[in-house]
C-alpha cells in the first residue's frame, strides 16, 4: 500500500506516518505491507497509553534485536522484513510489537538457563552459544515488555472513559465518525485489551 492508503489504514496524516518511522527508525520504503500498517497502529496506540518514547524505542530495538538472534530475518530478504512480519495477535507467549509468537512465555519468570529450543524450526537456532545469546536478549526484552504492559495497565481506564466521552460527543456525526471507528478506534481498543484484558 501507499503511504496515502497507509494512512486511511492508521488514522492518521501521511505527515505524521513519516514523522513516525523517522522517530523510530523504522526502515524507509514506499510500498508498506500490511504489517507496517499493525506495527505503525501499535506505536501509536502505546503513546496515547502515555508510554514514553524511550520507553517505546527500548522495546522497539530489544524485539528486534531478538528476533535478529532468533534468524527471523533470513526467512525473507526484504529490508522491511521486522515490519512486515508484525501481526495484530497478542498473548502470554508473543512479542508485543511484532505478535511473533516465542511457543513460552515471554515474561521474565519464564525464562530459564535450561529452556529448550531443540523442538524450534532448525535455522533458529544452530547452536548453544546462539541459544545463550537467546536467553540474555530475551531477559532484557521481558525487563522493556513487562514496564510498557504495567503503563498500559495503568492507562486502560483513563482511556476507557476518554473514548466513551469522545464516543458522546460525537454521536450522531456522520458515515465519515462510522468509517474511521471501524478502520482505527476498534482495532485499536482490541490491542489495548479492553475486550480480552492485558
Amino acid at each position: 500500500m501507499t503511504i496515502n492508503n497507509l494512512a486511511k489504514a492508521t488514522g492518521k496524516s501521511a505527515q505524521f506516518l513519516m514523522n513516525h518511522i523517522s522517530r523510530y527508525g523504522l526502515t524507509k520504503t514506499k510500498v508498506f505491507s500490511a504489517g507496517y500498517a499493525i506495527l505503525l497502529r501499535k506505536l501509536i496506540a502505546l503513546s496515547l497509553c502515555s508510554v514514553p518514547q524511550k520507553e517505546i524505542e527500548t522495546l522497539l530495538m530489544r524485539e528486534k534485536n531478538l528476533l535478529s538472534l532468533l534468524k527471523a530475518d533470513s526467512l525473507t530478504d526484504a529490508a522491511t522484513w521486522f515490519e512486515d512480519l508484525c501481526v495484530p495477535d497478542s498473548g502470554p507467549t508473543r512479542l508485543l510489537l511484532s505478535g511473533y509468537d516465542l511457543g513460552h512465555s515471554v515474561t521474565a519468570n519464564g525464562v530459564q538457563t535450561a529452556l529448550d529450543f531443540a523442538n524450534r524450526e532448525p535455522e533458529l537456532f544452530s547452536s548453544r552459544e546462539m541459544g545463550s545469546d537467546v536467553l540474555r536478549a530475551l531477559r532484557l526484552y521481558a525487563e522493556t515488555h513487562n514496564a510498557v504492559k504495567r503503563r498500559m495497565r495503568e492507562e486502560r481506564r483513563v482511556l476507557a472513559v476518554s473514548l466513551k466521552w469522545a464516543g458522546q460527543v460525537c454521536r450522531g456525526a456522520g458515515h465519515e465518525d462510522t468509517k474511521a471507528n471501524a478502520l482505527y478506534v476498534l482495532p485499536t481498543k482490541r490491542m489495548l485489551g479492553f475486550q480480552a484484558g492485558i
